[in-house]
């Protein structure tokens, strides 16, 4: 996590380096171990630093060639070895700077293809007189910008592009609209909350100079080439040794990294392997970080937790709801104080990377999405079509067993079955009609929005381009659906959530299921190495075995911890909660449903359902993010 600003004035007028700090300024929490500034004519570079070693060791945006070539960026290369020896006139040392711009020397826009690890980077090239941005394959580090005839902006967050002083910054209604229809997160790639500023989607590169520009996808996955071996043991070995590779370079400059320790398979399994990476010399040993229930010993979740603590011999920090209560209330109203509104469903990492910052840890791993990666969905529609009918319907029935709310097997089989002869075009059709009946409707009751501003911002719109996507990412095809589900918005948008997040703390968050090698990988496994036996991401329960508890490996009795903390600070704040409700309700005015409003404000004198807490949080945390806009 560092911050980066680039700025390029494309009508031939001088940037000034006080632009440019501005726009450092509101990324300083990104840049702990010190913000710099580098100006030449019409573009300006600045660079937040943090050092994940804990060194303080502050960087300068690097130049090279007299100036004829500047670069800025967010980076964590983890091919170094592999480009220094084939780039020309690298040390064996070189930085990771200095390796993107050697790859840029040789392969000009081509360069990110041949990038393996998290960056986010701008080049200004003044012999073309264009700069050059590019963001990595599957969007760990972001890059925002804005673009205009006269002038791009870019930067790490939004809100800091939004405040360049040519920037007009004005607030994107639908981008709210989004935020209080919650699913509505993942419509697109590119959306911000402000109008004109644009998040760089993943594995996309940016090309501007002073006539044109051009966005462009550098690298699409490929789920089409199977990987065949001979036993489940080769998967399981060929599966432990690219997810050894993926923890070691998350940990690779690591001085006292952390992680966030749930009860599940994923986030065990990076602890296990950072204990064997530790133990092997090859890394600093982790510390845990989890969230626990503390009222109730029977919590299964809490259960794993505290046994894989116990059975890796891990340092271990935990909070638990009556650590919540604990808190000044200075602390528990900054979770209000979100990067964006999306940030209010990060209340326990933040708790996590607050508690990791105290500690001295710069650089905290997670298993965001192992799901993702590492699982696909069981391709009942593929194995009917392929006349597999026992193998479907034991899936479904195995899925069924493990997991009670599941579809009964008969109704999977014959959905499947009408699904794999229905013909593409009327099934697109029947999908289409199914969604859109009722579901918008349901959409708007179930949220606080205004049904007025809904339909201004054409909300039914909006929900049928994300359920349009959502039904080609459940397509027939077991090739293509999981290549789109790892690309799907919404993995982007939970990248970019914990991002902003733990950069609050000055937090490095990093994510090895988002190891561009071990992506490849696990698309190209057989789907039964996925799911088996109703069980997700077999081949990762198969390389753990000896490594993570039996009863995390194989639990499928996930219990849900989140939310609580969530009603704990509800719980101690809210007196704080109705003067917000009551003192910022001409700010909500326009976006929210007033007597749901009104509703949730009495409800806070009492006890609240479920609905009214998840009202009361978003209202406030809006409410709030406005105040600041204004401001």
């Amino acid at each position: 996590m560092s911050g980066v600003v680039a700025l390029f004035a494309r009508d031939g007028s001088v940037v000034d380096k006080t632009d440019v700090n501005r726009i450092l300024e509101h990324q300083a929490h990104r840049g702990p171990d010190g913000l710099r500034a580098w100006c030449d004519g019409p573009v300006g570079l600045g660079f937040a630093s943090l050092d994940p070693t804990g060194n303080g060791v502050a960087m300068d945006p690097l130049v090279v060639d007299g100036g004829r070539i500047a670069m800025v960026g967010d980076l964590r290369i983890d091919n170094r070895r592999e480009l220094v020896a084939s780039l020309d006139g690298l040390r064996p040392g070189a930085s990771a700077g200095e390796i993107v711009l050697g790859s840029y020397r040789r392969w000009g826009l081509d360069a990110p293809c041949h990038l393996v690890g998290a960056f986010a980077f701008s080049i200004w090239d003044a012999r073309e007189q264009r700069i050059f941005c590019a963001r990595d394959h599957l969007g760990v580090k972001p890059l925002v910008y804005y673009l205009s005839s006269e002038l791009l902006v870019c930067a790490s967050e939004a809100e800091a592009v939004a405040s360049s002083r040519r920037v007009p910054g004005q607030i994107n209604a639908a981008r709210i609209a989004d935020f209080l229809v919650s699913e509505l997160e993942g419509i697109d790639h590119t959306s911000t909350f402000f109008e004109g500023v644009e998040r760089l989607p993943p594995a996309h590169l940016l090309v501007v100079n002073r006539d044109g520009h051009q966005v462009r996808r550098y690298w699409q996955p490929d789920g089409g080439t199977e990987l065949r071996l001979d036993s489940d043991e080769a998967y399981a070995e060929a599966f432990s040794e690219t997810f050894r590779q993926a923890v070691g370079s998350c940990l690779s400059d690591a001085a006292e990294p952390g992680l966030l320790l749930s009860g599940g398979i994923d986030s065990g399994a990076i602890a296990a392997f950072g204990g064997l990476l530790a133990a092997d010399g090859e890394a600093s040993p982790l510390t845990t970080y989890s969230a626990i229930d503390e009222e109730n010993d029977s919590s299964p979740e809490t259960g794993c937790i505290l046994n894989m603590i116990t059975h890796l011999g891990v340092g271990a920090r935990t909070i638990s709801p009556a650590g919540i209560a604990a808190l000044t209330p200075s602390v528990r109203r900054s979770f209000f104080e979100c990067g964006e509104p999306f940030d209010s469903s990060m209340v326990v990492a933040g708790l996590l990377y607050a508690m990791a910052a105290e500690a001295g840890s710069r650089t905290v791993l997670d298993g965001v999405d192992g799901d993702i990666v590492a699982s696909t969905s069981v391709p009942s529609t593929y194995l009917v079509r392929r006349g597999h009918l026992l193998r479907a319907w034991r899936e479904s029935s195995a899925r069924q067993h493990l997991y009670p709310g599941a579809p009964h097997p008969l109704r999977v089989l014959t959905t499947s079955t009408i699904r794999a002869w229905m013909p593409g075009g009327m099934r697109r059709l029947a999908s289409q009609l199914r969604n859109r009946r009722g579901r918008v409707k349901d959409a708007i009751q179930e949220s606080l929005i205004d049904r007025d501003f809904a339909q201004k911002v054409d909300v039914a719109d909006r929900l049928e381009q994300l359920w349009s996507r959502s039904r080609a990412d459940h397509c027939d095809d077991r090739w293509s659906a999981h290549p789109r589900a790892v690309t799907h918005p919404y993995v982007a948008g939970a990248l970019e959530r914990y991002d902003r997040v733990a950069a609050r703390h000055g937090i490095d968050a990093r994510h090895p299921f988002f190891d561009l090698r071990l992506v490849k990988l696990c698309l190209s496994l057989p789907w039964d190495l996925k799911v088996r036996d109703g069980r997700t991401k077999f081949a990762l329960r198969l390389a753990t075995e000896g490594k993570v508890l039996d009863a995390v490996r194989w639990r499928h009795d996930y219990g849900d911890v989140l939310w609580r903390p969530t009603s704990r600070v509800i719980a101690e704040e809210r007196s704080f909660l109705r003067s917000i409700l009551r003192d910022r309700e001409d700010e909500l005015g326009p976006y929210v449903d007033r007597s749901k409003l009104e509703r949730v404000r009495r409800a806070l004198g009492g006890n609240l359902t479920d609905q009214e807490e998840v009202w009361i949080w978003e209202a406030s945390t809006l409410a709030m993010w406005l105040a600041r806009q204004r401001l």
